[in-house]
């Protein structure tokens, strides 16, 4: 390890001390807010390209660090989507009339269509 290794292991304890509240928080409420995903699914994968970077050059303290944050990110993804699937059985997505749809990535909550839509 390098003379700063101390440096990447205090950005992660704090990153991880930033986590403990919104899981928290999205345990005990059972809630969360579907539009939050988006965000989620970027976290996720900019986590998932920088253990995979550490994995490829065999760096053990890079490893060390992200997978705990890949796991939280993870985890924080999950739950985001499942409270947000199981609270909201309404359309995730209410776009206006002129709106283009666009896919919903859970789309078995989708109880009903909008109702913009005509049958």
């Amino acid at each position: 390890m390098s003379d700063y290794s101390y440096l990447m292991n205090t950005a992660t304890v704090l990153y991880i001390v930033c986590y403990v509240p919104e899981l928290y928080a999205n345990y005990k409420n059972k809630n969360a807010n579907f539009w939050n995903v988006p965000e989620k699914v970027v976290i996720l994968a900019g986590s998932s390209f920088a253990l995979t970077y550490s994995i490829a050059i065999e760096d053990r303290a890079l490893m060390i660090n992200y997978v705990p944050l890949f796991a939280l990110d993870f985890i924080a993804f999950v739950m985001r989507v499942y409270y947000a699937c199981k609270i909201h059985r309404e359309p995730l997505l209410a776009l206006p009339p002129l709106a283009l749809p666009l896919p919903c990535i859970a789309s078995p909550c989708i109880a009903s269509p909008p109702s913009w839509v005509r049958a």
